[in-house]
């Protein structure tokens, strides 16, 4: 700690004396903690540099106009740039006693003295001096945190740069992405002129950053250019749904609606004067000719998943009138089809999980013509039907899908996520022999398997095993010789002799080790997926499980999720974080609770049998069916959810972190700031990590639903 060398009180009467002596024959010493006594240095070639530092460390801004001076007068270097933007910062009263600057008191922003240097440090940038160009990038980053109307003049100019001088494209690029920080609507237009520059595959920064900072205006104004870049430059998707997601529901949600209709004339246009409808060949090659032109439906695709960002149940209609169209392909790559619209519909539904969806999306998997879509649909259902007791044939959907589940016949894609759907959708104890019935029949496979794996071929595999391991250590013995003697050129005759005569019996074995290994592990690995589906339906019936423990108790369901720690405080009485979920730890103290209710349920449910993995799977199927329970229930499940969920939302698990993503807008409001500053958190926390990186993409999305100041993308 900085020590203060006036305040003298309680030192000893002698030392007191000694200084006041001291100070009487050499005069009054100037005052350190007074900012004038360093600005009178900068002019000083020796002493600036000490003084620079002095100021940072006093953090009085009244020192920036001298600051500015010296800057100048040294050739404008980045490090006193960086000083009078530190300075321009406010600060708060515990951040100024944390770092011993300004007197310990709270300091205002002072950017309105930092403004003249900033923006002299970005009109005047030199194109060949990467100092220069560098001091520009930083004092155009620190007016988009500035927040001052003044910096939009400027910032706009720097955006406005020309994009064929690529010496100065990083603070072209920051600029423009300051001005999605500054937040003033006076900043859409210019942004809009720069998406709509012309596009350049192998340098597409620029129109990134621009739809990055209209996304960060959260204005109106950005949002007829963020649908048009969703079509014209469908390359910056994931920036696109973010942006049009922050920047305001019930407009996004009417033209989404007008879209999805085929009423949006402004789309319809764009579409018409570029034939966005066609795929003429990849941007950036040589198009195609006419006769390979493909139809596409990118019109519906994107605006589907655009709706079920929004969590509207409003656009259910239209999503449904989209839904009836024939499936498309909703966009070529290198000639090679993407996905139909109606992959993006189904799941714009699941998000919105609304009711009204569930006859429409009953029907695409009992009667509909497309097979490719029906499992997705089956999937579906179980999001948008309570209990699946809608009408279909003569019984109801969970009949139907339970039927689907059952038939051996059936296709392999439509039965495993009808079979899903049905323990998603069951509540009650005489749902789950259907499914252990199948289990039954996976295991009886598996034993089989195993079985006759364990016979001949086994014994088969583990005595060429030997006689390859033997000869594989008698090679590589031979070649460490030859090795040690200097290698094939040097060593002995006899050295090279041996290593040839072992790499030929090694040959010999190899092939006949290759081939029983193959046909041990082939029926070995049939037996451990025979036992991998068998766990699947005994995970089924785990989900019904749990809706019969819980029933309508919401307490019950999040239950299951990891419970909010008690609050710690370190030794000085400051909060500690709160440790994050550990859903596994959870899973495994809740296990033996969980395993006695399963064989309740049913007692060929072999609990007994199961390892850690399968233990884990079937307390993850019943978290997940809980958290469908609890979306289901709405606003009315916030009071005893909404803070588990929260908390919970930061967990590592897919599945787990997934279905919260799902019940959070159906629990909460937008309105809910906390709910922001929790997926912020997550979204950190999740950062850089490669298995979790779509779902906290997933994750930033769902932010940009909720109220609240976002923190920066991080992916």
């Amino acid at each position: 700690m900085l020590l203060r060398w006036r305040n003298l009180s309680g030192l000893p009467s002698t030392l007191l004396v000694g200084i006041v002596a001291v100070v009487a024959l050499t005069g009054c010493p100037e005052d350190q903690f007074d900012y004038t006594t360093h600005t009178k240095k900068l002019g000083d070639s020796r002493e600036v540099e000490r003084a620079v530092t002095e100021l940072e460390r006093l953090g009085d801004n009244r020192a920036i106009p001298a600051l500015g001076k010296a800057w100048e007068r040294q050739g404008r270097p980045v490090a006193i740039l960086q000083v009078i933007i530190d300075l321009a910062k406010p600060l708060t009263e515990e951040e100024a006693k944390a770092t011993f600057k300004n007197n310990y008191k709270a300091r205002p922003a002072a950017w309105d003295k930092a403004l003249p240097i900033l923006t002299k440090a970005i009109e005047e940038v030199d194109p060949a001096n990467p100092r220069s160009i560098e001091s520009a990038r930083l004092a155009a980053e620190a007016l988009g945190r500035a927040k001052i109307d003044a910096a939009l003049e400027v910032l706009v100019a720097a955006a406005n740069k020309s994009p064929d001088k690529p010496e100065i494209k990083q603070l072209r690029g920051q600029a423009i992405m300051s001005l999605g920080e500054l937040g003033n609507p006076g900043a859409a237009s210019v942004l809009n002129t720069i998406i709509r520059e012309e596009f350049n595959p192998a340098r597409p920064e620029m129109h990134g950053a621009a739809i990055i900072a209209l996304g960060k205006l959260k204005s109106e104004q950005a949002i007829p250019v963020l649908i048009e870049s969703m079509y014209r430059l469908p390359f910056f998707f994931k920036q696109v749904r973010r942006s049009l997601v922050a920047s305001g529901g019930a407009t996004v949600s009417q033209r989404m609606k007008a879209i999805l209709e085929g009423t949006d004339s402004e789309t319809r246009t764009l579409f018409q004067e570029n034939a966005l409808d066609t795929y003429k060949g990849d941007v950036g090659k040589d198009p195609l000719p006419q006769s390979e032109w493909q139809k596409v439906s990118a019109m519906d695709y994107y605006a589907a998943i655009i709706a079920g960002d929004l969590y509207d149940p409003a656009l259910v209609p239209s999503l449904l009138k989209a839904l009836a169209r024939e499936p498309v392909p909703a966009y070529y790559v290198d000639s090679a089809p993407g996905p139909v619209q109606h992959n993006a519909i189904l799941d714009a539904l699941r998000k919105i999980g609304s009711p009204q969806a569930t006859q429409a999306v009953l029907d695409v998997w009992t009667t509909g013509k497309v097979e490719e879509i029906k499992p997705i649909a089956a999937n579906v259902f179980s999001f948008v039907s309570r209990d699946g007791s809608e009408k279909t044939g003569k019984g109801t959907a969970l009949d139907a899908l339970g039927a689907i589940a059952a038939d051996n016949s059936a296709d392999q894609g439509l039965r495993l996520e009808a079979s899903v759907a049905y323990g998603r959708l069951a509540r009650s104890k005489d749902r789950i022999p259907l499914l252990l019935t199948q289990a039954k029949k996976y295991k009886e496979a598996s034993d089989k398997a195993k079985k006759e794996a364990d016979g001949s071929p086994k014994l088969q595999y583990e005595a060429a095993k030997g006689v390859y391991e033997a000869a594989k250590e008698k090679l590589d013995a031979a070649k460490a010789e030859v090795n040690r003697k200097g290698g094939e050129r040097k060593a002995p005759i006899e050295l090279i002799e041996a290593m040839t005569k072992a790499k030929v019996e090694f040959d010999k074995v190899k092939d006949p080790y290759t081939v029983a290994r193959a046909n041990w592990k082939g029926l070995d690995d049939k037996a451990k997926a025979y036992r991998g589906f068998q766990r699947l339906f005994e995970t089924h019936a785990a989900r019904i499980e749990i809706a019969m423990h819980c029933k309508d108790d919401v307490a019950c369901y999040v239950g299951l999720l990891p419970a909010i720690p008690a609050a710690e405080t370190d030794e000085d009485g400051n909060p500690r974080p709160l440790k994050g979920p550990d859903v596994n730890a959870k899973c495994k103290a809740d296990w033996a609770g969980l395993s006695a209710r399963l064989k309740a349920a049913s007692s060929d449910i072999e609990v007994d049998k199961y390892t850690d993995e399968e233990k884990l799977e079937a307390c993850i199927a019943q978290i997940e069916r809980a958290l469908l329970e609890v979306g289901k229930m709405g606003p009315k499940a916030a009071s005893v959810a909404l803070p588990v969920l929260l908390y919970n939302v930061m967990t590592d698990d897919r599945l787990v972190r997934q279905s919260i993503l799902l019940a959070l807008p159906k629990v909460a409001g937008k309105d809910c700031v906390e709910c922001g500053a929790k997926l912020d958190a997550a979204i950190k926390a999740g950062s850089g990590k490669d298995s979790l990186r779509e779902l906290n993409f997933e994750t930033q999305v769902l932010r940009s639903y909720f109220a609240g100041e976002s923190a920066e993308a991080t992916e």
